[in-house]
């Protein structure tokens, strides 16, 4: 065993483990027969171990030897097996021993058996590391957390033990400053790499070496542990981002072209190129080689795209990611090689004939494809040619960089000259000499001043006269105003709109664009008790506004009378539908609900009812409306029944309501034995306990289930009742050993859930009987009551005439040849056939 200044402390204390271990028990526990065996004891305990005495079953047994491998350290005095050699974990951690007993000429009586010694660890060796220093390279802005190096310790003890497993720290980190801790160790695995502060602060301008002590301890609770050195040098980050790189569109130079190159800190890396957003970009013109370089692969168009987002990656030889990808931004330069495009192939402008020099009339727009913001896209305007030169030339201008077009000189007259055709030209480069060119068309329309107000045709229309009741949307009169400027235009076209007697909207009035009239219609419904007629002013105006000066008067105003006659309307309900909740035990006489129904011409009104049931009656004069009859929600839940409310002096004049009467439930049915649980059988003989179901009902549809099921006593009988679910309960009936048919009739009090809730006393028959083969109950003729006594005289009766019709079906069919001689077995009927209880 390797003894070490770490040892030297834990002797006695082990010794003492050891002692309990191998030797801390009576020497009468530790002896016995030899059989296979196994022995614990702790390395570096002091000798002689002694483990234990062998005593011989068979007399012809004088002594007890190793057979196999004594390994040097096992021997056997006067029957005890004993360990001479301080044993060492490390050097062997299980012994296996053949022992046996022979006689007096070395016969073997017992055995041979194996004796496992097992060597328990002690913590007595501390981690080494492999080396006394470690040299490192770290890159600067090296990923937090990816190791760059590893250091590695070994622990000769038991790796399955804290005394054999191992946890690195970094206890010294030189120089440090500001207590910035720029590296750290996997506790485990004893890999270095930097924290997020290394990450972001290892400058080698700055700091190019550091020294860092790194101690590796095993996990016993009195741990052995050692140190070493680990030398780091940081070198510069070779794997930077180049930057934005710009590249000129449409270039004539070979393709493909390098534009820029990339490189990683060490050798033997393989670079692969992405785009950053793969749905960005319906092609990807770039690539990269295995020395970084990044090619542009053809030639680029900015006005498709303007710029690439690259990712480029640096992979192991697993095509894992060596560090994160840098991201390299390709601007794609723009050069003058699109032209301006007119907005429309041509301007149309409208320009009233009296409109003052110098006004705005209108806009000619151009955009350029080229970089926005430059001067490729920056357009210049000028004014070419103007068609017809009448009354004179440049009679407008267009803004150099606006676009705008304005009135410049001249009188127009559209009878002379309704239009002008203007000529633009539009240059790239701010005008200047090489820009690019096109030229844009305007249509300059010059439209009549509306200086004419429209007049009407009449000024009064009517009276007219319509019924209340005359449909929505009905024309009720045309009317007509005239306009002498332009046809067709926003100064010609007229709108009719009435300005007086109409504050609720019961007119519209729509404009027939081809001639002009007003077309008056009702848009909503008379009503002969609030308006018996109207009298309405009525107006005409244009959308175009009128010229200074031009005023809208008299001419422009007409009046219209429209008289609205009666119509004799039935009375109507203050609700089209009522709805009533009534609680069932609601006794006759008991008010309802009171209806209301007016005659829109102030007429009495009389009521009647429709109530097939006759449970509802009402006052024909109040419109109450009363119980007349017993209700039962058991029987039925909801009443549909129809009031009519009538003219008493015109009973034809009438309008009817529907009216809902839902019945409330009330706890007025007492909770029952369902009909097939009132009776049961046992069949003799009848011994111990017999288990039956039965289920309760009750009429109450609000005020049933849950149940809950009580049972007098019977004497010297037995009954459980044990709820099942809110409608059944399980009985067990332990009636005791019965020879003799006999019946039970047990009363059952059954209560619902109503509060309070309502109790219910039923009877369930039990009888004891004889039974059928089908292990059915049957009651002998004798037994049966008068009514069942004729009904089985019948049957027999019936069976009999039964019987003798086969007996001469029989006969009948034996004058016939015979094709068989086979007798049907179901022909032939016991006559002392027992009838079963149904």
């Amino acid at each position: 065993m390797r003894t070490s200044k770490y040892q030297c402390s834990g002797k006695l204390l082990l010794f003492f483990i050891a002692m309990v271990v191998t030797t801390g028990i009576s020497a009468q526990s530790r002896k016995g027969p030899l059989k296979q065996m196994e022995f614990t004891t702790t390395e570096g305990v002091d000798i002689p171990i002694y483990f234990f005495e062998f005593t011989p079953t068979d007399n012809a047994v004088k002594e007890f030897k190793i057979t196999g491998n004594t390994y040097g350290k096992f021997t056997i005095f006067e029957s005890w097996l004993i360990c001479n050699t301080t044993l060492d974990r490390e050097e062997q951690e299980i012994y296996t021993l053949q022992i046996e007993g022979v006689n007096e000429i070395g016969d073997t009586i017992e055995g041979p058996e194996s004796v496992n010694i097992v060597v328990v660890d002690i913590n007595d060796n501390p981690p080494t590391f492999e080396k006394e220093e470690y040299m490192g390279v770290v890159r600067q802005n090296s990923r937090p957390g990816k190791p760059f190096m590893r250091v590695n310790a070994i622990d000769l003890d038991d790796p399955k033990t804290p005394n054999g497993k191992i946890k690195y720290s970094i206890s010294q980190q030189i120089p440090i400053s500001h207590n910035a801790v720029y590296f750290q160790i996997d506790n485990e695995t004893g890999a270095i790499s930097t924290t997020e502060t290394g990450y972001q602060s290892l400058d080698p301008l700055n700091e190019n070496a550091y020294k860092l002590i790194v101690n590796a301890k095993d996990l016993a609770d009195l741990s052995l542990g050692s140190n070493t050195k680990v030398m780091i040098t940081v070198k510069e980050n070779l794997w930077k981002s180049p930057g934005e790189i710009e590249i000129i569109e449409n270039s004539t130079d070979p393709h493909p072209k390098i534009i820029t190159q990339v490189e990683w800190n060490e050798p033997g890396a393989i670079y692969e190129l992405k785009p950053k957003d793969k749905m960005a970009y319906p092609k990807f013109p770039f690539a990269i080689d295995a020395n970084g370089n990044i090619s542009v692969t053809e030639p680029l168009d900015r006005e498709e795209i303007s710029q690439y987002l690259l990712l480029v990656y640096a992979l192991d030889e697993n095509r894992v990611p060596l560090e994160n990808p840098l991201e390299i931004l390709i601007i794609v330069k723009d050069i003058n090689d699109n032209h301006p495009v007119c907005d429309k192939a041509v301007t149309m402008i409208e320009v009233q004939e009296n409109e003052a020099v110098g006004s705005l009339i209108g806009t000619v727009k151009a955009s350029d494809s080229d970089e926005e913001g430059t001067s490729n896209s920056f357009l210049k305007y000028a004014l070419l040619d103007q068609d017809p030169k009448v009354p004179e030339d440049n009679m407008f201008t267009v803004d150099d960089f606006s676009g705008e077009i304005k009135r410049f000189k001249g009188h127009l007259q559209k009878k002379n000259t309704p239009q002008y055709n203007l000529k633009v030209l539009v240059t790239d480069l701010i005008g200047e000499t090489g820009g690019l060119t096109t030229e844009c068309m305007v249509n300059v329309s010059v439209i009549d001043i509306n200086d004419m107000v429209p007049i009407f045709e009449q000024s009064k229309y009517g009276p007219v006269t319509f019924t209340e009741d005359t449909p929505l949307d009905t024309v009720l009169i045309e009317i007509q105003a005239t306009d002498n400027d332009e046809p067709f235009t926003g100064s010609s076209e007229i709108l009719y709109k009435v300005t007086e007697g109409d504050t609720s909207g019961t007119f519209e009035i729509r404009t027939d664009e081809s001639t002009n009239r007003g077309i008056v219609h009702l848009a909503k419904p008379f009503n002969f008790e609030e308006y018996s007629f109207y009298n309405l002013t009525i107006s005409a105006t244009n959308p175009e506004p009128l010229v200074k000066g031009v005023e809208y008067n008299s001419s422009s105003f007409a009046f219209l009378i429209i008289n609205v006659t009666d119509n004799d309307e039935p009375p109507q309900f203050s609700q089209n539908l009522y709805h009533k909740w009534l609680f069932e035990n609601a006794s006759k006489g008991d008010s309802v609900l009171i209806l209301e129904a007016k005659d829109p011409e102030g007429g009495e009104v009389r009521y009647e009812l429709n109530d097939p049931d006759e449970r509802f009656r009402i006052d024909s004069k109040t419109g109450e409306i009363f119980v007349n009859d017993e209700l039962d929600m058991e029987k039925k839940r909801l009443y549909e029944i129809q009031a009519i409310a009538m003219e008493k002096d015109h009973p034809e004049k009438s309008s009817t309501v529907v009216i809902t009467i839902h019945l409330r439930d009330i706890n007025d049915n007492a909770p029952k034995l369902a009909e097939a649980s009132s009776f049961f059988f046992i069949c003799l003989p009848a011994e111990g306990e017999e288990h039956v179901i039965i289920h309760a009902e009750d009429d109450d549809v609000e005020f049933g289930p849950p149940f809950t099921f009580s049972a007098d006593a019977i004497s010297g009988k037995k009954i459980k009742i044990e709820q099942i679910n809110g409608t059944h309960s399980s009985v067990t009936l332990a009636f005791g050993s019965h020879s003799e048919e006999i019946k039970y009739s047990i009363p059952l009090k059954i209560t619902d859930n109503g509060s309070p809730p309502l109790q219910g006393n039923s009877i369930m028959t039990v009888a004891i009987c004889k039974c059928t083969k089908e292990h059915k109950c049957y009651i002998a003729l004798e037994h049966q009551s008068g009514p069942s006594k004729v009904g089985l005289a019948v049957g027999i009766l019936l069976g009999t005439f039964a019987v003798i019709g086969v007996i001469l079906a029989v006969v009948f069919l034996r004058t016939k040849p015979k094709k068989s001689d086979k007798i049907d077995p179901k022909a032939a009927r016991n006559a002392n056939e027992t009838i079963p209880l149904a």
